[in-house]
C-alpha cells in the first residue's frame, strides 16, 4: 500500500494541492521565458516528470487515477474502458523503495500488476465493473507470450501512444534500470497496445492465479 494514502484524508488533500501549486511553478517559469526564448519550450521534456510525480496524489483524490494494486492505475476509468498503466514515480517512492533493484524489484512489480488483474477480475464477478468493459494498455514489461498466454490481444500502439511513451522515457528509464538492477533502456520502440475484455478476463482468472502463485512462491521476499 502506498503510505501516503494512509495519511489522514484532510492531511492528503492539504499536501496534494501543495505539491500541485509547487509543481506550476517551473511550468509557468518556463512558459515566461519562452514566449521570449522558444527554446525554454523544449525544457518541457524534462519538466514532465515533475509533472508526473507531483500530479500523482491529487489525480488519485479525485479519481483521475484508480488503483487497482498499489503499482496498477487505471487512468480515467469508466464502465466501459479501463486504460492501465503501471505505477509512477510518485509510487516507486512510497512503494518500491524498500525493495532492492534488480530481481527482488521486479518480481515485485509483476506482483503488484498480477494483483491488480486479478482485483479487476474480483470486480467483475462482484459486477462492479461490467463484463463488456475494455481493458487496455501499453505493454513493454511483460513478455508478448506472457501477455498472449492470459488473453490479451495485441496491436501496434497508436501514434498517442507512441509520443506518450515517448515524453515520457526519462521515468520509463530509470525505473526500468532499477528493475534491472542496471542502467538500461527499455525498448519502448517495440511496445504493443494489449487489450482484454472483461469477459476474457473472467476466463483467464486461473492463468493469472497460477503465474500469480508461481512466481510468489519463488520469491524469497514474501
Amino acid at each position: 500500500m502506498n503510505t501516503f494514502y494512509l495519511q489522514p484524508k484532510i492531511l492528503q488533500w492539504v499536501l496534494s494541492i501543495t505539491f500541485l501549486i509547487i509543481g506550476f511553478l517551473p511550468a509557468i517559469y518556463l512558459i515566461e521565458k519562452g514566449h521570449f526564448q522558444p527554446f525554454y519550450y523544449t525544457l518541457f521534456f524534462f519538466y514532465i516528470p515533475i509533472s508526473q510525480f507531483v500530479n500523482t496524489p491529487f489525480f488519485r483524490l479525485i479519481g483521475v487515477y484508480k488503483y487497482y494494486s498499489p503499482m496498477l492505475i487505471g487512468y480515467m476509468a469508466n464502465q466501459k474502458q479501463i486504460d492501465l498503466h503501471s505505477g509512477g514515480s510518485f509510487d516507486y517512492l512510497f512503494v518500491m523503495r524498500s525493495y532492492k533493484a534488480g530481481n527482488e524489484m521486479r518480481n515485485r512489480l509483476l506482483l503488484y500488476h498480477l494483483e491488480g488483474l486479478l482485483n479487476l477480475v474480483e470486480l467483475i464477478e462482484q459486477k462492479n465493473i461490467p463484463e463488456t468493459v475494455n481493458i487496455i494498455g501499453t505493454s513493454y514489461f511483460f513478455k508478448d507470450q506472457t501477455m498472449r498466454k492470459i488473453g490479451f490481444e495485441l496491436e501496434q500502439p497508436t501514434l498517442f501512444y507512441r509520443i506518450n511513451l515517448f515524453l515520457n522515457c526519462i521515468d520509463l528509464i530509470w525505473m526500468y534500470s532499477l528493475s534491472r538492477g542496471t542502467l538500461s533502456m527499455p525498448k519502448i520502440w517495440k511496445a504493443k497496445k494489449v487489450s482484454i475484455s472483461g469477459t476474457n478476463l473472467l476466463k483467464s482468472k486461473t492463468q493469472l492465479e497460477t503465474i500469480y502463485f508461481t512466481l510468489k512462491s519463488r520469491t524469497k521476499s514474501f
